[in-house]
């Protein structure tokens, strides 16, 4: 779905005199910034990286403020520096997400990206606002997941079902949680994303909470012999091994 800048030198070029010296040469073709943006975006792996990232595409969208592109990009990075950021910073970034993401649905109302993003940062935004704040915001974040999954359940790693399926667990049944609904939403995201581990540790949490032992095992111990590759995975393993223990 990105789309792609040509310079204005890019296009002067095709359509130079063809008596141009035999021996000139094109110069090189100009960087694309979204390829640059994504190339340094670590999805919270390395905040450095982020930040460069980020400023690039503050640098894009100060020229340029409306592009969808550029808007869910910016959710997206405004939403791992929030969780990257000191506790003073956090509110800041999820709200620049927010902002961001209102304005990319706009542009494209059918598109994933947007939608995603915008309850990502809604999530950051209430986390730090408190539990009273959280509550308020469940209807939004869970209309935007659905509307995720209407378009591209896919997208993410199958991260709306991840999002619903936590959300459906740990919330009280008379503020909208239902197990039995978080079960069947974790069970849907691992079957269209068998090697999300995050995915895979809702699911035995839930299945935990729900009596069901040994499926909890099950899941704990193939998330514990999974070889990891990043640090998101390697806390998961982690948090695995922990409540392994508690069975």
């Amino acid at each position: 779905m990105r789309c792609f800048i040509f310079s204005i030198f890019a296009v002067c070029f095709l359509f130079s005199p063809i008596f141009a010296q035999p021996k000139a040469r094109a110069a090189a073709a100009p960087a694309n910034p979204f390829h640059e943006a994504d190339k340094l975006f670590t999805f919270g792996e390395d905040a450095e990286r982020d930040k460069q990232s980020l400023a690039i595409i503050e640098r894009e969208m100060a020229g340029n403020g409306n592009d969808y592109q550029w808007l869910w990009r910016a959710a997206r990075v405004y939403y791992y520096a929030g969780e990257e950021a000191d506790k003073s910073q956090k509110l800041r970034y999820f709200e620049k997400g927010m902002n961001a993401a209102r304005r990319a649905v706009a542009q494209q109302p059918n598109a994933v990206e947007g939608h995603f993003w915008l309850a990502a940062n809604y999530g950051g935004y209430s986390e730090e606002k408190g539990a009273f704040k959280a509550l308020t915001m469940v209807k939004k974040i869970r209309a935007e997941m659905e509307t995720v999954l209407r378009l591209n359940d896919r997208y993410q790693d199958g991260g709306a079902y991840l999002a619903l399926g936590e959300m459906d667990r740990q919330l009280p049944r008379l503020i909208g949680g239902n197990l039995n609904r978080a079960i069947q939403r974790l069970e849907q995201g691992v079957s269209i994303a068998p090697h999300n581990l995050e995915m895979k540790l809702a699911l035995a949490q839930a299945y935990q909470d729900a009596g069901r032992k040994e499926d909890a095992r099950r899941l704990y111990q193939e998330i514990i012999q999974k070889q990891t590759r990043t640090r998101a995975e390697r806390d998961v393993q982690e948090k695995a091994k922990r409540l392994i223990g508690k069975l």
